[in-house]
């Protein structure tokens, strides 16, 4: 999923970003509260100066993405 589309979605009220592929995606200084990206794919994601207060990241796939 295109990281505009999240963005969309949490605008929306969407909340659940489980297990969703999100490698690659910037996320930089956006604000993310509460959002659920358990088992999500976010290698290689930008969380830079977001902002993730009480944002579940549990069983994430997190590092950086081979090139």
């Amino acid at each position: 999923m295109k990281a505009h589309e999240v963005l969309k979605r949490y605008t929306d009220g969407r909340r659940d970003f489980s297990g969703e592929n999100l490698r690659g995606q910037s996320f930089t200084g956006k604000d993310l509260s509460g959002a659920n990206f358990s088992g999500a794919d976010i290698r290689g994601a930008n969380f830079t100066n977001a902002t993730l207060t009480g944002a579940n990241f549990s069983g994430a796939k997190a590092g950086l993405q081979r090139r």
